[in-house]
């Protein structure tokens, strides 16, 4: 039942990030299967469950978030809201060795499926193999089906980004670079990390770039000789990439030139939003509906895009504080504080370019990530309080 557990766990992190093979499958729905068949291995396993403090200010903070939801949308949202935030209580009571196993297990087969992916991916950039037809799904242009990977028919005339089995690149590098974070870039301890930063590099994700660089510094980078090695490395790289046949490159185009000023946008790469969602954010700024958000009163078709701005017009100021509540319950007693506040700043960070805090793909590397370096082990558990002498069932 363990094997089938860590199976969801990582099947769910998929999902929520919008796997394809289960993208038009309503999200509510599937989670709720998700959920219940997580709670089934659970109750197979040895593993005492207790209602402690942190587990009680997850569950206020969850119904917290639940109640606001209604307030400001459907029923079925408040239903989706419990699906995809409860799983994490299911990691919580989880001895430390078997979070270890789980990140492991997880991190491992995320990486497995990517290299076939990837192996596709180089190979469609220089021919044209046969695909499984055509994947089609709202508000994307269609994708050919390589199974493991999906390409775009849109073409920028500039490169193709690598997005495996997701829609999009940034959505990849997400996931990507929230595991890296679980494992603290550990790359020695894990060589399948390998693989997902090669995957980041090819997706050509400026938000992704900006979070593996980030997130890396914040883990490694302990001494001032190690910041200035650091500084040194990117702007030569920099120098280099810029140079690289006259800046005619892939990183340069897609990634450096995105970074350069601009009145309107703040730097040429800010494209997370359609006009419209400027236009409705600036006047709620204006008439102080950015404290609840602008559902049922704004066309919310119209509003696009991804980040900071549709999370603040769907959902208020008040729902990012309350996201932040919930991810602050989330902490586990005795913490290793450089490590919780480095990942904290991370995922906000990320909420800039991509407010998707609800996503497994965030939750799950944050509680794992947070327990397995706190000074003791889940629900103040001390490490060597495991209850079970095999974790292989």
């Amino acid at each position: 039942m363990w094997t089938i557990f860590k199976l969801i766990n990582l099947y769910t992190l998929l999902v929520s990030a919008y796997i394809w093979v289960t993208s038009l499958i309503p999200i509510g729905p599937l989670m709720f299967v998700l959920n219940l068949g997580m709670i089934t291995c659970l109750g197979f396993l040895p593993i005492q469950f207790k209602f402690d403090k942190r587990t009680g200010l997850i569950i206020l903070a969850l119904l917290a978030l639940v109640v606001w939801t209604l307030c400001n949308e459907t029923a079925m949202m408040g239903m989706v809201m419990v699906c995809m935030y409860l799983p994490v209580l299911y990691l919580i009571p989880l001895p430390r060795e078997y979070q270890a196993d789980l990140l492991k297990f997880v991190t491992k087969w995320m990486a497995i499926i990517l290299i076939p992916a990837l192996l596709i991916y180089w190979l469609t950039l220089f021919t044209t193999p046969p695909s499984f037809g055509e994947f089609v799904y709202p508000s994307y242009v269609p994708f050919k089906n390589y199974i493991f990977y999906l390409k775009t028919t849109y073409d920028t005339g500039i490169f193709v980004r690598f997005n495996a089995f997701f829609f999009e690149p940034g959505h990849l590098s997400m996931v990507c670079v929230f595991l890296l974070m679980a494992n603290k870039f550990d790359f020695k301890s894990n060589r399948w990390l390998w693989v997902i930063l090669i995957s980041i590099l090819f997706s050509f994700s400026l938000a992704g770039y900006i979070l593996t660089l980030t997130g890396f510094a914040l883990m490694k980078v302990n001494s001032v000789a190690k910041a200035l090695v650091l500084v040194v490395i990117v702007a030569g790289g920099v120098f280099a990439i810029q140079n690289f046949y006259g800046g005619e490159n892939a990183v340069n185009q897609l990634i450096l030139n995105r970074l350069k000023y601009d009145q309107e946008k703040g730097i040429e790469g800010n494209n997370r939003f359609f006009h419209n969602t400027d236009y409705e954010y600036d006047k709620a700024l204006k008439n102080g509906n950015y404290w609840t958000g602008v559902s049922g009163k704004a066309n919310m078709e119209l509003i696009g895009g991804a980040g900071f701005k549709i999370y603040i017009l769907k959902h208020g100021l008040i729902g990012v504080f309350l996201v932040f509540i919930f991810y602050l319950s989330l902490i586990p007693p005795n913490p290793n504080w450089h490590y919780t506040l480095s990942f904290l700043f991370l995922v906000a960070l990320c909420f800039v370019q991509n407010a998707y805090p609800g996503w497994y793909a965030w939750l799950f590397p944050f509680v794992i990530g947070l327990d397995l370096n706190s000074k003791q082990g889940s629900s103040g558990q001390n490490s060597q309080d495991t209850l079970s002498p095999s974790i292989d069932n």
